[in-house]
């Protein structure tokens, strides 16, 4: 009986064992992944929004993090966050806000879509204002659903001004993530 007892806990602890190992490798087959993905899109971002591509921009977007929301599924589900730091010492205009949007969704949104992990939403993070040693500058967002993405590459006629639209519609829904400037989320950056 004794000798049974301890066969059966010694095949718990080397099936738990090898549960937690199955689990820590994909953990780590995915975090790799998102490591890869986001330095795909930098690559992506610095080639469609080159340094100098505009006024206000001194160097390209940039993935801040690709945060999991559900990883609970076998395919998670993910918020990728994208930082764009504006030179300036102003809050920037909404039209040229969405025109950033715009440009940085067109820019990874395909890669995305082909991605074996799914998009939640869209966080575009905008820094702006007087940054030194007493002061930190603001940080705000726009948070876009992939809906909304995937019609700027599917509609000819739809671009900034029409996302801008639909972000503001959508915005006032508890419905959807879609956020019009909203406060930028702390958290990690990858």
């Amino acid at each position: 009986m004794t000798g049974s007892l301890v066969a059966g806990i010694g095949v718990g602890v080397v099936l738990l064992t090898s549960i937690g190992l199955v689990l820590f490798a994909r953990h780590r087959r995915q975090t790799h992944s998102r490591c890869a993905l986001a330095d795909e899109l930098d690559a992506r971002l610095a080639e469609r929004l080159p340094t100098g591509t505009a006024s206000h921009l001194e160097q390209s977007p940039t993935v801040r993090h690709i945060a999991v929301v559900d990883s609970e599924t076998e395919t998670p589900l993910v918020v990728p966050i994208v930082r764009v730091d504006l030179e300036t010492t102003d809050a920037p205009g909404m039209k040229l806000v969405l025109e950033y949007v715009a440009a940085v969704l067109e820019a990874i949104h395909p890669v995305l879509d082909g991605c074996e992990e799914r998009v939640d939403h869209y966080d575009v993070e905008f820094t702006f204002g007087p940054d030194g040693l007493f002061v930190e500058g603001e940080c705000r967002r726009v948070s876009v659903a992939p809906e909304l993405a995937a019609r700027l590459l599917e509609q000819e006629r739809y671009g900034a001004f029409e996302l801008w639209r639909a972000v503001k519609d959508a915005d006032r829904s508890d419905d959807t993530p879609t956020t019009l400037w909203g406060d930028c989320r702390r958290g990690r950056s990858r």
